[in-house]
């Protein structure tokens, strides 16, 4: 018996051809997106007395005695807008009424493609001495006032290319100068919003990079047990609009004016990781900074249940193993977080300004499709 020929079968046939030919296009064009979207490089801020211009990679330290050379300042913006592609285009290219459950998954996948992009940013912490130690009847005689100090301390900030700074012993006349030199474009929690005892541990951030989502403080042990509020906020990627979370805390010394805090440390530690986890089922990366007063005892603690990693390197859960360049003041990330161009300096402006090292790394956090719809 011969087969009958249906007189349709040839459009039908072609319009299998059309789609599946735009499909393979449509492939190309997702390639080509991912490439747009490749990590950007985040090229370092110039700087005044302090060289970000050769950074060293994660593990490795600056040498302190290199002197600065002037580099460029980067661009606020280090992330392209990421293009959307309308249904209605991909339903064109494939034909109208054409379009089967396949390549509808297919313009599906590739919006979210399209529409994501990575997160990249650049932290720091910072322990700038507050002014009272250089004050009248201070421990540090001889150095400059808390206002020229912080003058200095801006300049590096500045200068470093940092988006986001976590700041200790910010007291006030040192966040008045700050707030005076920043001319608005950073924000800064809790500044003098919770009263003095909060300003001294305090985050700072570039308006043209991050927009407050919420912010709180949380009270964690300091000298003889005494409860400080340190500060934690939700802050939003403007380019991305990944949201994160950045806490900052400064934990007791052990000095001979204070006595033996080991047992406070300790304690402020444990509230802090348990902070950390609170935030993490909230379902956003977290940046942890800080003056810990420790090295790998605090590396050890809070890396150890492997959601946390240092962005100067070192083991990430498991069998304990603290970079070899670490000090007291530290750079946390969840593990999603990808640290590189790690750099600890006491050189230039660094120590004029302050006693403790400038620490500042880049971060890049993949999109993170979860996350984003936890919100």
């Amino acid at each position: 018996m011969s087969r009958q020929v249906d007189p349709h079968e040839p459009e039908e046939r072609n319009g299998a051809a059309v789609a599946t030919i735009a499909v393979v296009g449509l492939l190309g064009l997702v390639v080509s997106v991912l490439a747009i979207f490749r990590p950007p490089d985040l090229g370092p801020g110039g700087a005044t007395d302090v060289s970000f211009a050769q950074q060293p990679t994660a593990g490795q330290t600056a040498d302190p005695t290199t002197r600065a050379t002037e580099a460029p300042a980067p661009e606020a913006q280090d992330v392209l807008p990421a293009p959307v592609l309308r249904p209605r285009g991909i339903e064109k290219a494939l034909g109208a009424g054409r379009v089967g459950p396949i390549a509808r998954d297919l313009r599906r996948k590739t919006q979210l493609v399209v529409e994501a992009a990575p997160t990249t940013f650049r932290v720091a912490t910072f322990n700038v001495l507050g002014a009272s130690h250089t004050g009248k009847g201070g421990n540090k005689s001889g150095w400059a006032d808390g206002n020229t100090r912080m003058s200095w301390a801006f300049s590096v900030v500045k200068s470093s290319g940092a988006d986001i700074v976590g700041l200790q012993e910010f007291e006030v006349t040192q966040f008045q100068a700050f707030v005076g030199q920043a001319g608005g474009a950073w924000d800064v929690y809790p500044g003098l919003s919770e009263g003095k005892p909060a300003v001294r541990n305090s985050i700072a951030w570039r308006r043209d990079t991050w927009e407050l989502v919420q912010a709180a403080t949380i009270p964690v042990p300091y000298f003889h047990g005494n409860r400080i509020p340190m500060p934690y906020v939700r802050l939003r990627n403007i380019a991305s609009g990944q949201d994160v979370y950045f806490i900052n805390v400064h934990n007791p010394a052990t000095t001979r004016r204070w006595g033996d805090n080991e047992r406070w440390r300790d304690a402020a530690t444990s509230v802090e990781i348990g902070l950390v986890s609170q935030l993490h089922t909230a379902g956003f990366p977290v940046v942890l900074t800080g003056d810990f007063n420790e090295r790998a005892e605090v590396f050890c603690r809070i890396t150890g249940a492997g959601t946390m990693r240092a962005a100067n390197g070192g083991s990430v859960g498991g069998s304990c193993a603290p970079p070899a360049d670490h000090g007291i003041d530290w750079i946390f990330g969840s593990s999603v977080i990808e640290f590189s161009h790690y750099l600890s300096t006491r050189a230039g402006l660094v120590q004029r300004a302050t006693d403790h090292p400038f620490v500042v790394a880049d971060a890049l956090i993949p999109p993170l499709e979860p996350l984003a719809a936890a919100r």
